[in-house]
């Protein structure tokens, strides 16, 4: 079981595998035209729908953020920078003034370490000095000059240059700003002393520097607000896009790229890849829980092994062929053949939901439209249910005929759908959908053989030519075992009858009816419907004569396998007499006195009837002896309904028919066929033997 279900694994992931491949290669992802910048058009191409135009709108956009002015704050810091230089400037100069009147003294180490000096007084450059510790660039004729103006006249200076700066610095100051002060002008007009005016503007124009500071958030808001006020330049819809014999633009490529017409690695991302695995996951997904469901509503414990394989290779193969006429005309392709085939080897529900799958594949492989999706569904629904009455080779004619007849009809009503103009092209297409009904069910026809034999399957065909009386088997029953044969042929004509009532397979019963008893060839005499005047059995106790009885379902089974009868035949010969018990002979033991006698002795090995053809072919066989044995006894007021109600009863109690999926109605339609048939044959009413109790 392990083993059986790894190998249903495999055959999904593989049959994923090929579906996504053939998805991804098809034409989902659209073969787009390759140009490049600079290459010249053949044609002209115009927009499909309206397209925005985004190398212009992004070129409006940039010139409205660049007319933005950028918002400026005042530095404050900038002010006090510079206060403090000058500040710097004239402390340096009162300490060097002070040194200067004191020449005599040494100066001190802290004084020298403060002044960056090492030597007395009486040697100092104070200018030069002056000059190394000021921030501001004066020559040595100021610094001189600067050092000798009196104290009073030096505060006096210092602090009409400090309210000159707090006025100058009062206002955003940029580099026009700077550029249009009148230093010498605003130097005259704060009152200092013509000696000293060049002086004091030197002092303020080194010290002249922008005093803004980038507002950047402000300015930022202000131009995406001038950003979104700009519209998106559009491409109205069939407006066109370049011209043949043009180059092609930056602009124009990106536009060509929005319209589809040049591709673009979308195909290479790895989102389109992931949402495929998707797609083909939940439809696997879908399709497995159908398959389930179809499963328990036809009462099928499991698909075989043989049907697993039949499915997978159908599968593939029918995703090899369209992968391989991608190029070709979608709604002209064969794509039922799959779904006939399982349709005739397993069942139309299957068949049905396999093409609804492969449509969702094809739909996805051709990236079809709705049209197109219609005329394959309904074509292939139509084959499935036109197919299955193909129940003889010569009828493929007819039937092929009938498809070819639907598949144009469903063509030119897509075309009237769809509103296409009526054209040579449409006839002929027309024309081509006949050849496709009518090709698909002689390919189908044609390959039934070679499916039959690869994944042994059963079809109609095989079983008719069963029903052949010059069959090496039928033949041997009608001259070795004249009486078996008989009853063959009336146990097949009461299950024919009664599984057609019920809807199961009718020739499969026909046929196991023909095939159930060709054990008794090897030893035709001790059947009773074979005996003349002797019975062999008289000779016999009863356990050997059982054993004798017994031994025609295994060698019926082993004869099956020898003249390679179907799986199915061979299953209904093992079963169509369950494990029930020989009550006949298991009584006559039980009276002869022998105590060492068992009941599993005279039963029958089984296994119970599997299927509901096997359970029809057990009771058309109980039934037929029963009423054959009791034709000539009308002692009894007793019908032969009466006696097929009591013969079923008698299996139902006993638990023979419960692994089969009858149900209590289709046994109540086995029951009135049985009668309907029987009465037909015999006319007359008969005697039910009482079973003796045994005491």
């Amino acid at each position: 079981m392990k083993k059986e279900t790894n190998t249903t694994t495999m055959l999904i992931l593989l049959g994923m595998v090929f579906t996504f491949l053939a998805v991804v290669t098809g034409n989902l992802f659209e073969k787009k035209l390759e140009f490049e910048i600079g290459n010249i058009v053949s044609t002209d191409f115009f927009a499909p729908f309206n397209l925005e135009n985004i190398k212009v709108t992004e070129q409006k956009r940039k010139l409205a953020a660049e007319s933005v002015k950028p918002i400026y704050l005042i530095d404050e810091q900038i002010l006090q920078n510079i206060l403090e230089d000058t500040t710097i400037l004239f402390n340096y100069t009162q300490e060097l003034i002070n040194i200067k009147q004191n020449q005599k003294i040494t100066v001190s180490y802290p004084v020298q370490k403060h002044l960056g000096i090492n030597y007395d007084a009486t040697n100092i450059n104070y200018a030069q000095i002056l000059q190394q510790k000021s921030n501001i660039p004066l020559n040595n004729s100021q610094y001189d000059l600067l050092l000798n103006i009196p104290a009073e006249a030096r505060t006096q200076i210092e602090e009409r240059i400090y309210v000159l700066l707090k006025e100058i610095y009062s206002k955003p100051l940029n580099d026009t700003d700077i550029n249009n002060l009148d230093i010498n002008k605003m130097v005259v007009e704060i009152g200092i002393s013509p000696i000293y005016q060049i002086l004091v503007a030197d002092i303020i124009e080194h010290q002249l520097v922008t005093n803004l500071l980038l507002d950047v958030e402000a300015t930022e808001e202000l131009r995406q607000i001038a950003i979104s006020q700009v519209s998106p330049v559009m491409v109205v819809e069939g407006e066109k896009i370049i011209g043949k014999g043009s180059k092609i633009t930056e602009e124009v490529y990106l536009l060509l790229v929005q319209s589809g017409v040049i591709g673009t690695n979308d195909i290479d991302t790895f989102f389109p890849y992931l949402g495929i695995f998707i797609m083909i996951l939940i439809i696997y997904v879908f399709a497995i829980s159908f398959l389930k469901s179809i499963r328990a509503s036809l009462n099928i414990k499991n698909i075989s092994r043989e049907e697993e394989n039949l499915l997978f290779t159908l599968y593939i193969i029918m995703l090899i062929m369209a992968r391989l006429m991608i190029e070709l005309n979608f709604i002209l392709l064969p794509f039922s053949i799959g779904c006939m085939i399982i349709a005739l080897l397993i069942n139309k529900e299957i068949a049905c939901f396999f093409q609804f799958v492969l449509i969702i594949i094809y739909t996805l492989m051709y990236n079809a439209d709705m049209p197109s999706i219609l005329y394959h569904l309904i074509t292939g629904m139509m084959s499935i249910f036109i197919i299955i009455k193909m129940v003889e080779r010569k009828d493929m004619i007819k039937v092929s005929g009938l498809l070819g007849i639907v598949y144009a009809s469903v063509y030119i009503s897509m075309v009237f759908l769809i509103d296409i103009p009526l054209s040579i092209t449409i006839f002929y297409n027309m024309l081509i959908a006949l050849g496709i009904g009518i090709f698909a069910v002689i390919l189908v026809g044609g390959s039934l053989p070679l499916w039959e034999s690869a994944f042994k399957f059963v079809t109609h065909f095989q079983l008719l030519e069963l029903t052949n009386p010059n069959q090496p088997l039928l033949k041997r029953l009608l001259l070795e075992a004249t009486g078996t044969y008989q009853h063959s042929l009336l146990v097949a004509n009461l299950a024919e009858t009664a599984a057609d009532e019920i809807g199961a397979d009718a020739l499969l019963a026909r046929v196991g009816g023909y095939y159930h008893d060709i054990g008794k060839l090897t030893c035709s005499n001790y059947f009773k419907e074979n005996q003349g005047q002797r019975n062999p059995h008289d000779t016999l106790d009863p356990r050997s004569s059982a054993n004798i009885i017994i031994s025609h379902v295994t060698t019926g089974v082993e004869m099956s396998a020898k003249y390679n009868l179907p799986t199915c035949i061979k299953d209904m010969i093992l079963q169509h007499h369950g494990s029930s018990v020989m009550q006949y002979f298991y009584v006559k033991a039980q009276n002869s006195g022998n105590e060492n006698i068992k009941k599993e002795d005279f039963a029958y090995p089984g296994p119970k009837p599997k299927t509901k053809e096997a359970a029809i072919v057990m009771l058309a066989d109980i039934i037929e002896a029963t009423t054959r044995s009791m034709q000539n006894k009308f002692d009894l007021d007793f019908t032969i309904e009466d006696l097929v109600r009591k013969m079923v009863k008698q299996q139902l109690d006993s638990g023979e028919l419960s692994e089969c999926n009858l149900y209590i109605s289709d046994i109540e339609k086995i029951i009135q066929s049985f009668t309907r048939t029987l009465n037909a044959m015999y006319h007359e009413r008969i005697e039910y033997p009482e079973k003796k109790e045994n005491k």
